[in-house]
């Protein structure tokens, strides 16, 4: 099924779908460098303060997971507009929040809110689209998906040091008001039918708590220094039960809201697990190395991210190169040169020494971007591949709340990874250190900050190579993969 729109009403449709996405996924990462403003200014700790982003990560995991149930309650229009529109309300009310705990309670319910509308958007945008321009626009969408992660930070800096970090909230309300509208002015007439399916009240709370542990879990790990604590065992010990027991439970029910029958089709099963893996080194990287930047080798924020604004670079200018490679080769070839491109990145980043320049940091960072011209838009191609219109949204939730859920996951493991690595490097380099002159206060804490500096270094080496070995390990599975569906190896697999 495709919407019969005519060529005015399908770029507004496409304009307002886009813009509706970047600022969602822009919220995502845009309050993360105002957390100091926000906690000084609501006179609470910094510490405090994160659970701001906690917050919303929560409530947006939850809201993609429960997509699908609710496209069938509400209708795809019906729901996109109102997410939108409640979206725009909920950044008005955290704009003006006067306590920490109005501004959690208001970024859960955005979060939650949010949820559907990236999913729907890629929804909507197939079934507006023609056959010859389908492929172009989510080839734009996906770039969007890609950079907004990248110019948040940027953007929430900026306003925060020159305006008032309200204002992070407030520039979603004119963006908000003409997505919704545009939308649901064209699209209306073509509003999907309305199921009464069940509630799956126990399927909701147990997602609802799982999730909740486990972004807890993963954001304040390393801080409740992991399993030496209590509360952080807890956390895992209600994660790992209540997620495993959704699983169960999702697969018995007759009438489930999280289709996890969908995992029967090969091209999204593929998805899924090149997504889990590629995903969450992509997050990893766009925390880990502005970071490493700042941390270490005497960056400021707006600095490393201008260097590491590079990434979006070729995304930008080379998007509309993909929708012409994919009717070339294939979804899943694109998918292998972009692995390529990201190993290539990350192996190169492992050469880097203590005197690296922002240029060759930077370049590397393009070499990613590079990647990403050939990246998402066929992993999106693939977990949609084979997929009745009816589950086309239950579909596409999952896959966003799994690329939600596995970003915080890299951005905790590699953080952690490189964190300990950096210990243990410096404990390494301290034991070989001699100190010749004689010992003062300030040549101890020279001698220090450049053990520190190398043994950072020394860990970004190991984590960029691990990362670059994990690609290389996605290359050799495409390319199984494909040997097997020439040899029909894949249809036996799966349908045994």
């Amino acid at each position: 099924m495709s919407y019969a729109l005519n060529a005015h009403e399908r770029l507004v449709v496409f304009v307002c779908l886009s813009l509706a996405t970047f600022m969602m996924v822009l919220d995502y990462s845009i309050a993360n460098v105002s957390i100091p403003y926000i906690a000084g200014d609501l006179a609470v700790s910094v510490d405090l303060g994160t659970y701001v982003i906690t917050a919303f990560a929560v409530g947006n995991a939850i809201g993609l997971a429960m997509t699908g149930w609710l496209t069938k309650r509400m209708g795809q229009i019906r729901l996109i507009t109102w997410s939108i529109g409640l979206f725009t309300f909920f950044s008005w009310v955290c704009g003006l929040s006067f306590s920490l705990e109005m501004l959690i309670v208001g970024r859960f319910i955005q979060g939650f809110v949010a949820g559907p509308v990236i999913p729907l958007s890629q929804s909507l945008l197939l079934l507006q689209g023609s056959d010859s321009t389908r492929t172009r626009d989510l080839a734009i969408w996906s770039t969007i998906v890609i950079t907004a992660p990248v110019l948040g930070p940027i953007l929430g800096g900026y306003i925060s040091d020159w305006y008032q970090w309200s204002w992070i909230f407030y520039i979603n309300i004119p963006i908000g008001i003409v997505s919704m509208c545009g939308i649901y002015f064209v699209l209306r007439r073509f509003e999907t039918a309305v199921e009464r399916v069940s509630g799956d009240i126990i399927g909701m709370l147990l997602l609802a708590v799982g999730t909740s542990c486990l972004q807890i879990f993963l954001d304040k790990g390393q801080q409740w220094d992991w399993f030496n604590s209590s509360k952080i065992t807890c956390l895992a010990w209600g994660a790992l039960v209540c997620l495993t027991a959704l699983v169960i439970y999702e697969l018995a029910h007759k009438r489930p809201f999280l289709n996890l029958k969908l995992f029967a089709i090969p091209s999204f099963s593929l998805a899924i697990v090149a997504l889990l893996i590629s995903y969450a080194i992509y997050f990893g990287t766009i925390v880990l190395v502005p970071l490493w930047l700042q941390e270490y080798m005497g960056y400021s924020s707006e600095w490393a991210g201008l260097v590491v604004a590079a990434l979006g670079i070729a995304p930008v200018f080379l998007s509309l190169v993909t929708p012409k490679v994919i009717r070339r080769v294939g979804n899943l070839k694109t998918l292998l040169i972009a692995f390529i491109f990201f190993a290539v990145a990350c192996f190169y980043t492992r050469l880097f020494e203590t005197n690296v320049d922002a240029w060759h940091v930077a370049f590397s960072r393009f070499i990613f971007g590079f990647g990403f011209v050939f990246y998402i838009s066929p992993l999106l191609g693939m977990s949609v591949e084979g997929i009745p219109d009816e589950k086309l949204a239950s579909a596409t939730g999952i896959f966003h709340f799994l690329r939600s859920l596995i970003g915080a996951v890299g951005t905790s493991c590699f953080t952690t990874l490189w964190m300990r690595r950096t210990i243990f490097h410096h404990e390494r380099l301290a034991e070989r250190v001699h100190v010749i002159e004689k010992k003062t206060r300030a040549s101890l804490e020279l001698l220090n900050q450049a053990v520190d500096k190398q043994a950072a270094m020394l860990a970004i080496n190991e984590v960029f190579s691990l990362m670059g070995y994990l690609f290389v390990g996605l290359i050799v599975l495409l390319v199984m993969w494909e040997l097997a569906m020439h040899t029909g190896l894949r249809e036996k697999i799966f349908l045994r």
